[in-house]
């Protein structure tokens, strides 16, 4: 198996706890994108949609999940407290015995916007 794919099984298969049990529809759609996502981050060490693209093991062309990450990152529907929030609270759970090292930083980003980003090392 490559490892793209036993990457985003193993992320998929580990987010699939943190949420409710009937995901169903859109939220199941949209879990996949998330878990393809993160999987293409990891796999391309890279933030930008078109690293994460090919590193994601999809029979699609690298555009097209180009634009439907464009697509699920734009959408008013995919709220933090769903999607994200729920990853964190596990991940940071896993680490509570540990000593967690949170990073801000801040700098522009499209169009000279501002950008406050925690990181967690």
């Amino acid at each position: 198996m490559r490892d793209n794919l036993r990457r985003y099984r193993a992320i998929r298969h580990a987010l699939v706890p943190c949420y409710p049990p009937s995901s169903v529809g859109n939220f199941a759609r949209h879990l996949n994108t998330l878990a393809a996502l993160i999987s293409g981050i990891v796999g391309s060490k890279s933030p930008h949609l078109p690293h994460i693209a090919p590193k994601v093991p999809e029979g699609t062309k690298p555009e097209s999940r180009v634009k439907r990450f464009a697509r699920w990152c734009d959408n008013a529907h995919i709220l933090e407290e769903v999607y994200f929030l729920p990853y964190a609270e596990v991940l940071l759970r896993h680490r509570a015995l540990e000593t967690v090292v949170l990073v801000m930083d801040g700098r522009g980003v499209g169009r000279g916007c501002p950008a406050l980003m925690m990181h967690v090392v």
